[in-house]
């Protein structure tokens, strides 16, 4: 099946715009590669092509910020991912939408927006390879349903500098990607039909990130954060937004 002139010409800017916001926030560029993607094919192939659309620009900003990241967050992420991912694309598509997005939803706000106390720390501390657990969970939630987005709002409230959370997230979710698509693949995705738009996307996603990269420096620390949390909100309230919407249907 041949992709339109429209799908091979739009999909790529939107990841253009994608890298560049992924690089200046540390997140969103997925988010928003995922929602413009879905006006414009089918949900069954925007959720398991997005991770592909989006991995060259991924790896331009690990490359790009790879003394900044923090290993012993990304070391125990990776083979959570990896076991979320097998699980996630086990059960792709079987669990109600509607469910994994409010509880989602929920999830996201309550970390970004509220520090964790000093009882919650004590007791995050007190479990074993916290983000061995992180990495599994957003991954699982990111391939039944196209985004995590947990580990961003966990890391908002880190104590890493802006170039330590776009790194260490950049890092991560390199990996995540990766595991996501071969799942996606085993569960027999064909990535064929798409390949010319996925090189594109390639090209314009890497182009997109360096020019984040560009602008990060005059963002400072504050807004950066500030910026973070207004996305992860804004993402909520739709997801939020989904579920009253399917709810009115019923």
């Amino acid at each position: 099946m041949a992709v339109s002139l429209t799908v091979l010409l739009l999909i790529p800017a939107i990841c253009f715009v994608g890298g560049f916001f992924s690089t200046l926030a540390g997140l969103g560029g997925g988010l928003f590669t995922l929602a413009s993607t879905s006006l414009l094919l089918p949900v069954s192939v925007v959720v398991p092509l997005n991770g592909v659309l989006i991995l060259a620009g991924q790896i331009t900003r690990v490359a790009q910020f790879y003394r900044h990241i923090n290993w012993e967050i990304t070391r125990p992420f990776i083979p959570g991912a990896m076991i979320g991912a097998a699980l996630g694309s086990y059960v792709y598509f079987e669990l109600p939408e509607v469910l994994i997005a409010f509880i989602l939803g929920c999830v996201l706000l309550w970390f970004c927006w509220i520090p964790p106390s000093q009882a919650v720390r004590n007791l995050a501390a007190k479990i074993p390879y916290p983000f061995f657990w992180v990495g599994l969970v957003h991954t699982f939630l990111s391939t039944i349903s196209g985004a995590g987005v947990l580990f961003q709002s966990v890391m908002v409230n880190s104590k890493l500098p802006k170039e330590g959370i776009v790194a260490t997230i950049a890092g991560t979710l390199l990996f995540m990607a990766l595991f996501k698509s071969i799942g996606y693949l085993l569960a027999g995705f064909d990535y064929t039909p798409y390949v010319s738009v996925i090189a594109l996307s390639w090209v314009m996603g890497i182009s997109g990130t360096m020019i984040g990269k560009m602008c990060l420096d005059v963002l400072s620390d504050i807004w950066f954060r500030l910026l973070i949390k207004v996305v992860i909100s804004l993402f909520s309230l739709r997801l939020f937004w989904t579920v009253g919407a399917h709810l009115w249907t019923v």
